[in-house]
């Protein structure tokens, strides 16, 4: 699913932030992520394909013994792929929820 989540930076200028199940789609990764490439991986049904998104910096919270939490920051990577767990797909490119008749 993508939103658009409206939020304020540091200068409390408004911006916009795309997600796209949980990647951030900021410059590096809106060129791994976009419309054809989700229209190829669904068209084409390769059921192994995935896009990797690598983030050189994110910030994260991690939990320690107790309640303490520190923020680190670190690299991440992402993996972006086609699923169908709450429906099947048909011969004809169409989906129907599992239970359909």
């Amino acid at each position: 699913m993508y939103r658009i989540i409206d939020s304020k930076d540091v200068a409390n200028q408004p911006k916009n932030v795309g997600k796209l199940r949980g990647i951030a789609l900021n410059y590096s990764a809106s060129h791994l992520v976009n419309f054809d490439v989700i229209r190829d991986m669904i068209l084409n049904r390769e059921p192994d394909h995935m896009v990797a998104v690598h983030t050189e910096n994110t910030i994260k919270r991690k939990r320690k013994l107790g309640d303490v939490v520190s923020i680190i920051t670190e690299p991440e990577d992402k993996k972006y792929m086609v699923s169908f767990f709450k429906r099947r797909r048909l011969n004809d490119s169409n989906s129907v929820p599992f239970g359909y008749v």
